[in-house]
Order: C-alpha cells, then sequence, then structure tokens
C-alpha cells in the first residue's frame, strides 16, 4: 500500500490492517459522511485488540520511525503501566480559521484519554489508544456601560452573594476529536500516535477525516525542572492541512519530588493557622480544592523590591494545578493574571507562571513551596521551559480575621535572595464548600469599634426609632441589596461577624444551636459586627470592577441603627477613613424600604480620596415578611380559583335564564357581551404558555411548594371554560337580535351606545398612556446605571389594568341601552348581575385589607387583585366598587320601572319585546 497524492487515498493509511483488508481499497469518505463518526469509534476498538497487525505498519513506520512497532502482550499481573492521561492542556497554533483567534477570554485547551496501554514484546514499548479533543477559545461579548438595558448585577444563589453579571461567550468554538494509535517509550518518555479525526472548524466549517500524526514528550520523571508534557500535532493532509499545533500540560503522573524538600520560615512572619488536617490524614484532593480560589495579590507594605525582583505585577493568583503524595509532598503550577473571572479550570498561562513543589507542614499547618520561573522557549506561546528558581512560597489558613485581614486562604510570596525579608501577601476571600468543616476556632479581632462608637453616640439615629429590629437571632434579615439614589450604583452587603459569631453571605458557617446564648453586648442591645460589602458604581463604574468594602462597627438591636468605619481597597494602598451607616426598619413595619444610610469620606474635601456622601436604599423584606407573603401568594391563588368558579357559574346562571325568559335575548348589549368577552380572552392569551409549559420559569421566586402551580393550572382551565360559555351567550344574542321584529331599532339603540362607550374607552386609554409617560419618566434616574427590576412596565401593562376598570364598569353599556330603549324586559338575571358586581368589587375591598396586614411585595406577587388586572389604590378602591353597585343599583330599576325612569319624562313609552314565530305558514 502506498501513499496517495490525495488526502482521500491517505486516510486508510490510518486505520488499522485489518479494516483496511475489509475495506476497498480507494473508498471515498466524502461519499460515505455516515461512516465518519462509525470509523472513528471502531479505530480505539480494533487497536485494544492487540497484536503488531493493529496498525498499519508502513503507515505508521513512515511517521513514527523511531518508536518500532512490536505486538502485544497477553494482560498478566505486575506493575500497572503508567496511563499518560493528560486532562487538560493548552495548545497554540492551528490557524485561526480552524480554532479561533488567539489568545481569547475561554482559552484554548486539549486532553488526551487514553482507552488502552498495553505491553508490548518490546520492554520499553507500550502499545497505546487514545481520544485526543482540541477545543478553540472564544471571546467574550463586551457589555457597554449604559442605554442597552443589560442587567449589570445579577445573584449567584449557590455562592449567596450579589456579583456583577459576567460577559458572555459568543461565537462558536472550533472543536476536532481525534481517533489515535501508536507507541510509547518508558525509557525516552516520548509518544508517537497517528490516526484522524473529525468535529467543526471555529468558522462552521465541517471537517471531516483529517489525518494526523501526534508526538508528545513527557519528562521521565517529571520533577521542578521538568513538569511539562510538550508535543506538536501535525496535520499529513496534502489538500486541506492545518497548520501544526504546539501542545503543552503539566505531568499529571510520575512526579519525582525533591529530597530535601525544605522551606524556611516566611521572612515577613504571619497569623497563626488552622490545624485544616488536625486527626486526620493528609488529603491531596481536599487541600487542592481549598487553594482553587483566586488569591489577590497586596504589594504594599514595602513589597516593592521583591515584586521587582520576581517580575511580578499581576493583580491575582491562581493554584491552577497540583499533584500530591499521601506524606505530604506538594508539587503546584501556579498562574498570575490581571483576569479577575479566568478559566481556571483549564491550564492557564496567564501573564507570567511558576512551578513549585515542597511540602505540607502538619505541625504548623502550612504549604511551604520552592518556585522556578516559567519562562517562553521558543515562537510558540506553548513553548514553555522553567527558568531561574529562588522563589519562595507559603500557603496557609489564617486563624484570626480583622477589618483589614479577611482572607480564608492566605499566601506570601518572596525572592530567596534577597535578604531585606520583604514578602508579597496574598489573600483569597472566596470560600469553598470543603472550607466550611475547618473554621472551629477562627476568631475575629475589632479594631475600629471605638471609633464607630464615637460617631454612634454623635448621631440622633439612636432615638427616633421604635419596634422590634433585627438582632443575632434573625441574621438573615441583616443581609441586604442596596442601590445609590444619586449617581447610579448597587451593591450588596453581608455580615461577616456578629459579636463572635461568623456567616457568609447570609448563613451561619459554624452552625450552633446555641448561638443566640453567645452574642456578647458592649452596652444593652449593642453589639459588635462586621460587614463585607460589594459595589459597582461611582469609583469603580468606569473600569466596571466590583469594588470590596470592609467594615465594622456596632449596631443597635433596639434602634436598628448601625454605624461602621469601613476600608475600601484601591491599586496599591487602602482608604478606611469611611463612615457607613445604615437604619433598618422594623420588623413589623409595612414599608418597602427597609434599610436607609450612607457611605461618606471622612477626609477633608481638598483630600485627593474624598468622595461625595453616597445615600443608599434598600428595598425588600425580612424573613418573616417573606414567609408571610408565601402564605398570602397561596391565599390569594385560592382566591382566584374560586372567583373565577364563580364567574363561571354566574354565566350559566344567565344562560339559563334566557333560556327561561327568551326575549331577555335581544335586549341584552352585544357592547357588554363583547367587553366580558374580552375580558375573558386576555389573560388567556397572555397566559397561553402556561397551560402548556413548566412554570418553574416563573419570575418571582418566593412560591416553593406546588399549591400555588395547581391553582394557577385549574384558574386557567375555569377562564377558557368561562370564556366559552360567554361566546355561546354573544352567540345566542347575536342571533335573537337578528330575528326581532324590531331589528332596526335595536341596532339603532346599540350604535348610541357605541358612540357613548367607544370615545369614553378610547379617552382612557390616552389617560393612561399619559400617566404612564410620566411616570416612566420620574424613574428614569433609578435605570441609569443598575436597573433595580421591577422599576417599570410596559405601556401594554397599563392598557391591560385599565382594561381591568372597563370590566369593572361592564354594566355601563346595558344600562345605556336600556335607557335609549326605554326597556322593561328583564334582560340580565339578578344573580348575573349581582354576582359579577360583586366579583368586580371584592378585590378592591381585599386590596384595601392587604395594605393593612401584609408587607407591599412585587406586582408577580399579587395572585389575586393584582395590578396586572385592575387599577388599585386607596382612591380606585373606593371609587371602582361604588360605581360598579350604582350601575347594579341602576339595573334593578330599569328593569322594574323602565329603562329611563331617571329621566322624569312624562310622554316616555315603555318598550317591551315580543317574541314572534319566524315559521312561515
Amino acid at each position: 500500500m502506498g501513499v496517495g497524492r490525495r488526502g482521500r487515498d491517505l486516510t486508510p493509511c490510518f486505520l488499522p490492517a485489518s479494516l483496511s483488508q475489509m475495506a476497498p481499497p480507494r473508498a471515498n469518505p466524502s461519499r460515505h459522511p455516515r461512516l465518519v463518526p462509525l470509523l472513528l469509534l471502531l479505530i480505539p476498538a480494533a487497536a485494544a485488540a492487540g497484536g503488531d497487525t493493529s496498525l498499519s505498519t508502513f503507515s505508521y513506520s513512515r511517521h513514527c520511525p523511531g518508536l518500532p512497532a512490536s505486538a502485544d502482550l497477553p494482560a498478566a499481573d505486575g506493575p500497572a503501566p503508567p496511563t499518560l492521561q493528560l486532562s487538560t492542556g493548552y495548545f497554540s497554533g492551528g490557524g485561526d480559521r480552524v480554532f479561533g483567534p488567539e489568545p481569547s477570554s475561554q482559552p484554548r485547551s486539549f486532553s488526551l484519554l487514553p482507552s488502552s496501554v498495553a505491553r508490548t514484546a518490546n520492554a520499553t514499548l507500550l502499545h497505546v489508544s487514545a481520544t485526543l479533543a482540541v477545543s478553540g477559545g472564544r471571546r467574550p461579548l463586551r457589555y457597554r456601560l449604559g442605554g442597552n438595558g443589560r442587567n449589570l448585577f445579577e445573584y449567584d444563589g449557590q455562592a449567596r452573594r450579589f456579583r456583577p453579571r459576567l460577559p458572555r461567550f459568543t461565537g462558536r468554538r472550533g472543536s476536532i476529536t481525534f481517533g489515535l494509535e501508536g507507541y510509547y517509550s518508558t525509557g525516552s518518555g516520548e509518544l508517537c500516535m497517528v490516526g484522524t479525526g473529525s468535529g467543526r472548524a471555529a468558522d462552521g466549517t465541517p471537517v471531516h477525516f483529517l489525518p494526523v500524526v501526534l508526538r508528545l514528550g513527557f519528562p521521565s520523571p517529571a520533577n521542578l525542572t521538568r513538569p511539562f508534557v510538550t508535543g506538536r500535532l501535525e496535520s499529513v493532509d496534502t489538500i486541506s492541512p492545518i497548520e501544526p499545533v504546539s501542545l503543552v500540560a503539566y505531568a499529571e503522573e510520575g512526579y519525582e519530588y525533591a529530597e530535601s524538600a525544605s522551606c524556611p520560615p516566611p521572612p515577613a512572619g504571619r497569623l497563626d493557622a488552622l490545624q485544616v488536617f488536625e486527626g486526620r490524614k493528609f488529603s491531596c484532593a481536599h487541600l487542592n480544592s481549598m487553594l482553587r480560589t483566586p488569591f489577590r495579590l497586596d504589594y504594599r507594605s514595602g513589597s516593592e523590591s521583591t515584586a521587582s525582583s520576581l517580575g511580578l505585577h499581576q493583580m491575582y493568583m491562581y493554584v491552577n494545578r497540583m499533584q500530591c503524595k499521601d506524606d505530604g509532598a506538594v508539587g503546584a503550577y501556579l498562574a498570575f493574571t490581571n483576569q479577575t473571572e479566568p478559566s481556571r479550570y483549564y491550564f492557564m498561562l496567564g501573564e507570567k507562571a511558576v512551578v513549585a513543589d515542597g511540602f505540607w507542614d502538619q505541625q504548623r499547618s502550612q504549604l511551604c513551596l520552592k518556585g522556578c520561573h516559567v519562562v517562553n522557549s521558543g515562537p510558540s506561546r506553548a513553548d514553555l521551559a522553567v527558568g531561574e528558581c529562588g522563589i519562595g512560597m507559603s500557603f496557609w489558613f489564617p486563624a484570626v480575621w480583622s477589618l483589614q485581614q479577611r482572607s480564608f486562604a492566605a499566601a506570601l510570596v518572596w525572592n530567596t535572595s534577597l535578604k531585606s525579608g520583604e514578602a508579597i501577601a496574598a489573600g483569597s476571600s472566596v470560600i469553598t464548600p470543603n472550607y466550611r468543616g475547618n473554621l472551629t476556632g477562627l476568631k475575629y479581632n475589632y479594631t475600629k469599634v471605638d471609633e464607630a462608637m464615637k460617631h454612634y453616640e454623635k448621631s440622633g439615629l439612636n432615638k427616633n426609632s421604635k419596634g422590634k429590629f433585627p438582632d443575632s437571632t434573625s441574621y438573615r434579615d441583616l443581609v441586604f441589596r442596596f442601590f445609590v439614589q444619586k449617581g447610579g450604583g448597587s451593591g450588596y452587603a453581608s455580615p461577616v461577624t456578629i459579636g463572635s459569631m461568623l456567616f457568609d453571605g447570609n448563613s451561619l458557617v459554624v452552625p450552633d444551636p446555641y448561638f443566640h446564648h453567645a452574642t456578647p453586648e458592649i452596652k444593652p442591645g449593642l453589639i459588635n459586627v462586621s460587614y463585607d460589602i460589594y459595589y459597582v458604581g461611582n469609583w469603580s463604574l468606569e473600569s466596571f470592577h466590583r469594588r470590596h468594602i470592609s467594615a465594622e462597627g456596632v449596631y443597635d438591636t433596639k434602634t436598628g441603627s448601625l454605624f461602621m468605619i469601613a476600608c475600601r481597597e484601591l491599586n496599591v494602598s487602602s482608604d478606611c477613613e469611611i463612615l457607613v451607616t445604615a437604619q433598618f426598619s422594623s420588623l413589623d413595619a409595612k414599608v418597602a424600604q427597609h434599610v436607609k444610610g450612607t457611605i461618606r469620606s471622612l477626609r477633608k474635601k481638598t483630600d485627593p480620596l474624598f468622595f461625595e456622601t453616597l445615600d443608599i436604599a434598600s428595598y425588600g423584606m425580612y424573613i418573616d415578611q417573606v414567609d408571610e407573603s408565601i402564605w398570602r401568594m397561596d391565599l390569594e391563588s385560592t382566591m382566584a380559583l374560586i372567583s373565577m368558579t364563580l364567574a363561571c357559574i354566574f354565566i350559566a346562571v344567565q344562560l339559563f335564564h334566557v333560556k327561561k325568559v327568551p326575549e331577555s335575548l335581544p335586549a341584552m348589549s352585544i357592547t357588554m357581551l363583547v367587553v366580558l368577552a374580552l375580558g375573558y380572552m386576555i389573560p388567556l392569551v397572555l397566559n397561553f404558555e402556561a397551560l402548556f409549559k413548566n412554570s418553574n420559569k416563573q419570575a418571582f421566586p418566593l412560591a416553593g411548594g406546588g399549591w400555588l402551580e395547581v391553582n394557577e393550572v385549574m384558574v386557567r382551565i375555569i377562564t377558557m371554560i368561562t370564556f366559552l360559555l360567554q361566546l355561546r351567550l354573544l352567540q345566542l344574542a347575536w342571533s335573537a337580535r337578528s330575528v326581532d321584529v324590531s331589528t332596526a331599532e335595536s341596532w339603532a339603540a346599540e350604535r348610541k351606545v357605541l358612540w357613548i362607550c367607544l370615545p369614553l374607552y378610547i379617552i382612557g386609554g390616552v389617560i393612561t398612556w399619559v400617566v404612564h409617560m410620566r411616570f416612566n419618566h420620574s424613574r428614569r434616574m433609578l435605570r441609569q446605571v443598575v436597573r433595580v427590576k421591577p422599576v417599570g412596565h410596559a405601556f401594554w401593562e397599563d392598557l391591560v389594568s385599565y382594561g381591568g376598570l372597563i370590566l369593572d364598569g361592564f354594566l355601563l353599556p346595558q344600562v345605556i341601552l336600556n335607557a335609549f330603549s326605554d326597556s322593561k324586559v328583564r334582560a340580565l338575571s339578578p344573580g348575573f348581575y349581582i354576582g359579577s358586581t360583586i366579583i368586580r368589587a371584592l378585590p378592591h375591598v381585599y386590596d384595601v385589607f392587604r395594605r393593612q396586614q401584609f408587607m407591599p411585595g412585587p406586582r408577580l406577587s399579587y395572585m389575586y387583585a393584582s395590578p396586572h388586572d385592575d387599577l388599585f389604590s386607596l382612591a380606585w378602591d373606593i371609587v371602582i366598587p361604588c360605581g360598579a353597585i350604582l350601575l347594579s343599583a341602576v339595573l334593578f330599576f330599569q328593569q322594574r320601572l323602565g329603562g329611563a325612569f331617571f329621566l322624569c319624562s312624562k310622554n316616555r313609552k315603555t318598550r317591551e319585546y315580543e317574541m314572534v314565530s319566524t315559521v312561515s305558514s
């Protein structure tokens, strides 16, 4: 078999010999696209069958002459061969058309997953079958601030934190999967494999049967100076080849740790460390998960010479890769970058990188490492090598926190060749799930309480508040989101400690069933507190960086007053001349704004760090109010179900009435019946998806039970039935009007009704539009920077609410028709119009009760008497029921005294309808 001059002739050379003999010698894969995935699956399977016949000797020997093929040996007991697995690595090259631009925010990556590693007749060779997945990067979509309607914040429910919304990746990610087979030399660490791959390029072009050769060099053994697996992936397609791809990954096995792994104490000293492995064995996976969070580098405190000597100026440090031995020996790859949210689960290059190894000191509960610089050794970014060493590093978990030291994990980086003792400090404030069980013994050292107490005593806030306020037993109520009332901005504040209790977000880190007895008070009702405040806006808006403010001070549980001294992070320093105040509303207050406060600078106006006072406000509910709102929503959903059921019954009563009194059909107002039909149809159209889709997509997250969802579905089903009955009533009235002997007079009266009602409805719609525009204009400042939902609503929502007002006066067309026709026919059953009037009036009566008993909630939380369905306010709750009752009373007298009884005309004649037979003799 020879190597063809066309790509389709080269492909069979990479198949196992058994498959090559079975296949036609000149098969064209492009004519059989369905065979592509099948052949890719058969490649590793055939390779695992063993024997020197598993590879095409000519094709493999042509591209991998240094590793001659050898026959497989039967499986036998003995030491397991190396897995040769690379879970993740980085690659460069390949071309932008295939793998997208480089660099990108989502990095390029590859993985090598062997499916079979077999021993051969040659003791130094292993027969390997594997899958190589190569994926390109993507560029993120950058948000422009202002004017685009996007939210700059989102709430992370799992981490219980309020954080800026991250950019979303857009564009296609080129990805190709290769089925490879070849041999690995245990002596030299070389791996050579051949095979083909299929996938899709970044430009959307499909890739089929791309023949390649993979050459990798595994360090044997891997150590501090040789930690990387490097190699190349080359295309041998002569028609549409891709550019060569350079590969690099951190070795995952066979690491040889330094014999004398020693680490001197950090020159700058450190705080006491928590014993994270006290009473149990060292765990590499546990340590790795606790160090996976980003470490922010602090170049203050005279560390300039260390940073300059090490070439460090980046903002963050990541422990990107780690491997260990059971005795505590540790090897690691660390990346330094300015990216705040890199894809750290991939192999990171960063702006700078370091490889290190050392050991975990169980006695001091400290990780000590010696590191070396990673340098670029070639034209490709994947050409990495180890440079100069002399870097000292230590990691630990502080046992004492303070205003300026709140790191869950801390680190020091220093130059071992410098005698100045300077070190770069680093800390991570992101708690990991595995860290929660290791915080026993953690203490907080309050340092700014006395200063905060002075501002508390000077203020008059502590004298004006009455009621019961949040305290240590209701600590979740002390968590709040806020927005800046002037200038724009938004943030999230959560307690770190309340007295001696530690929190993460809105939950206790170390739960204690008797925690409410463990909060010491400075004075009766006065306790020490500390907060973490995350904020975007004002001084951080231009760079779109989320700023962290640490604060501590005092909180008065009797008045709800909070006074704290705060520190904000700057580029190379910190500003601790900041006063944060907040006044909480009482737990039983029925107000939407439950926190009001300020963030102001204590510096002079001439100071460059001075900033104008920020007035902050928080709108939301306390925990008990949330539970109360959930109960209210369940109650309202039941009331809505009962209301719609009664409406259906009342229409059925009217249908029985027109059957019993046939002359009532032509006397009914067609306009009234159309208004009622539209009133039932519009909610069905707006909520059409709710009948067929899962209600888990509801925008309001308070309701957690299934009872509310069942009621919502039942309401829509009954609404559909009611709508069909209403259409039936309209059809009967229209048919009866068509055969009436006084058809002309009836339609003339109906036209007069339209001439009066239609202009009224239009005028009301115009007024609704004017009010809507004025309302949105008054809220426009709140949406300049951060869109707090719900701030406003669309015009069609206000129009639907106005439609509810038209429904409240559904009897108006019937009253006007009776007045023009001077009819005394009982067109409507008392059960229908009185019952329907009660149904329309009861929501307004309930709204008055709800305002007095419940905390105001978002529009979406109202299941009954919702602003989506009608107009609700103190004035409307009086006017609408009174107007509906008045129309009902007028109709009652019209059907007994005549339609124009209130006109006081002596010459008026009351008209009664007479049914005549339409059957001709």
